[in-house]
């Protein structure tokens, strides 16, 4: 983790999930560059002529020892409880010496997720391709649980679950989540039309997440939930 103070003009993003956040609360002495400016080619960014590049965990090895070689990077660590979250955004607010401008974007996050509720939704379990599902221990998970959401007892311990077929088709839950699904071909999603789980689904209240929004989900948290509510007008 970078210390002390960064003083930059310039900022590139290295991860999508910041290019909408960043300029919601970094003050005009700022200039921003998205990703969709360089397309993670190194010598795009160079040609922005950074001061600090914030990266996200997960970058490619080559790229970030290029990186950190030319100029500050900063790096905004994946994180999988809210505590670790607001560590991260303290860490990060202090770096960019931005703690009021970043604060005050925590303090609406705050008071939008206040007004969500997700305790009608009985248990809840979400799915992913490939049959993945949130562990308890996930960001995901803590922030259902956060809101009064209950989990279906297939999300157990750890971070990332593997269900079977078979284990899917034989749980209860009363909501099934879909998150990072599309209507693009992939194999990932196969499984999902099998008729079983067709069937399986229509017993169950159905609710999506879009890729863009769980890929972000920590720094879209209130989008995550709003778009959950926003689906089956779920009492705020």
């Amino acid at each position: 983790m970078v210390t002390g103070l960064v003083i930059a003009s310039v900022i590139v993003s290295l991860n999508p999930c910041f290019d909408d956040w960043l300029p919601q609360w970094l003050d005009e002495r700022y200039q921003f560059v998205p990703t969709t400016m360089h397309g993670q080619r190194l010598e795009a960014i160079l040609q922005q002529q950074p001061d600090v590049v914030l990266t996200g965990s997960f970058v490619n090895r080559s790229l970030r020892l290029a990186l950190e070689a030319r100029v500050e990077l900063v790096t905004m660590p994946y994180v999988t409880t809210r505590e670790a979250w607001d560590e991260a955004l303290d860490d990060l607010a202090q770096q960019l010496q931005q703690e009021q401008q970043l604060q005050q974007w925590r303090d609406a996050q705050q008071r939008q997720l206040q007004h969500v509720d997700l305790a009608s939704l009985g248990k809840v379990l979400v799915l992913m391709p490939n049959a993945y599902t949130w562990g308890q221990n996930s960001w995901v998970a803590e922030l259902i649980q956060n809101q009064n959401g209950q989990l279906s007892p297939l999300m157990g311990a750890g971070q990332l679950v593997r269900l079977s077929l078979e284990q899917v088709l034989l749980s209860t839950p009363d909501t099934v989540i879909l998150e990072g699904f599309s209507q693009d071909y992939a194999r990932a999603h196969d499984w999902l039309w099998h008729r079983a789980v067709q069937d399986w689904l229509t017993k169950r209240r159905v609710l999506e997440v879009s890729g863009d929004i769980a890929g972000c989900s920590d720094i879209r948290a209130v989008d995550y939930l709003q778009s959950l509510m926003s689906e089956q007008g779920v009492p705020q």
